[in-house]
């Protein structure tokens, strides 16, 4: 029988969330964990936003996705926008409910955010195996509100608030677990200089103006400054609008030898692989990629962000001497360049994979919940043992 018609008779496991990189990546590597495992690709299916990323992030992916409308609401306003966005929210979640009851699958992998809620519903009102997968330190909103239905709830650290906790770690991309594996040969894959300090500093993908004003009002200090390098990645936010580049060193080194700036790094995780510094906002999947990578980072919390949750990320390295956590009032041009100044060239310890958000086997973890509770196995998968604890081997 070909592989095509035996997937057609295995159940789908739908995998609910997106809308933002770090929604969706941890979701993408549980997807490679379970098709590792034996669950064909073919019946692993996310629902996610047609307004985020997700079609980007998901177009060379092997897995199907269906991508519904709708939009987050702003929690602090009553107004014509959020109306209309509670109205498409509704639409999407009728959908969403429609396409788990279609389908049937043996388990919902809810990723939180709002893009999670059509397919999260839909396996609540249908009643399919649900697992929560839980990538900050205090949970989502929507899974608050769900997570009471779920049979477990994968989280990076104990104590999110959410019933029938397992700490799995939050899943990270292939691609951070091979940069960390082969981390010391990062900077000649680059081309960077072995001799350096190297500072990666970035925002995530559509960039952070505070942090980026920070580099850009320091360059004309550290073009001066031998023996540091700065890999800035902008965003695509603020490339069109970035100043223009500081001109040469007056011993003639060349911009690009101590200054290199892109719009987006493809490669990001051989770049903080072969940093001794990293500079950036504390979202749930920086938090874990920097831990995996053992990358000393100062993060500076997205202060809007929903329950304060990156400042929370951000506390859970600092409480393993990984980072320092600096307020987004407080960073500015001087502040990063006394935090390079300060940089020790020691290496510190590495944090213990038990207690950080960072585990390099998070993926399989989380993969190993959603197929133990999941409602059908197909043979080929080898389905774990419950422990005791609960917790996932």
């Amino acid at each position: 029988m070909r592989a095509r018609d035996r997937a057609a008779d295995v159940p789908d496991v739908l995998i609910a969330g997106g809308g933002t990189a770090g929604h969706l990546m941890p979701g993408l590597a549980v997807a490679a964990a379970l098709a590792e495992r034996g669950w064909p690709s073919e019946r692993i299916h996310f629902v996610g936003s047609a307004r985020g990323m997700d079609a980007q992030l998901l177009v060379d992916s092997e897995f199907g996705a269906t991508l519904l409308g709708g939009r987050g609401l702003n929690a602090r306003r009553v107004n014509l926008a959020n109306a209309r966005s509670a109205a498409g929210l509704a639409w999407a979640t009728l959908r969403g409910v429609a396409l788990v009851g279609r389908r049937r699958p043996a388990a919902v992998l809810s990723l939180g955010g709002y893009a999670a809620l059509p397919a999260t519903v839909g396996a609540v009102i249908w009643r399919v195996p649900l697992v929560i997968a839980e990538q900050n330190a205090v949970a989502s909103a929507t899974n608050r509100l769900l997570g009471r239905f779920a049979r477990a709830a994968a989280v990076p650290v104990p104590g999110t608030g959410l019933r029938r906790e397992v700490v799995t770690g939050n899943p990270v991309r292939a691609q951070v677990v091979e940069a960390a594996t082969d981390a010391g040969n990062a900077r000649s894959r680059l081309g960077w200089p072995n001799d350096a300090t190297v500072v990666v500093v970035f925002g995530g993908s559509l960039g952070s103006l505070r942090i980026n004003r920070a580099v850009w009002a320091s360059l004309p200090t550290l073009r001066d400054r031998d023996g540091v390098f700065v890999h800035h990645v902008v965003g695509k936010r603020d490339w069109l609008g970035r100043p223009p580049p500081p001109s040469p060193r007056p011993d003639g080194a060349r911009v690009r030898d101590w200054y290199r700036a892109v719009p987006f790094d493809e490669q990001l995780p051989i770049a903080l692989a072969a940093a001794d510094l990293a500079i950036c906002r504390a979202g749930a999947s920086t938090v874990a990629e920097l831990a995996v990578l053992g990358t000393p980072a100062v993060l500076v919390p997205l202060p809007i962000a929903t329950n304060d949750h990156q400042r929370r990320n951000a506390e859970q390295l600092a409480a393993l001497g990984r980072a320092r956590v600096v307020s987004d009032d407080e960073f500015d041009s001087e502040r990063m360049l006394a935090e390079i100044a300060a940089l020790s060239d020691a290496d510190a310890p590495s944090p213990a994979p038990e207690a950080t958000f960072g585990r390099r086997d998070a993926a399989q973890r989380v993969a190993q919940l959603v197929i133990r509770h999941s409602a059908a196995v197909p043979s080929t998968v080898e389905c774990p043992r419950a422990t005791p604890q609960g917790h996932a081997r």
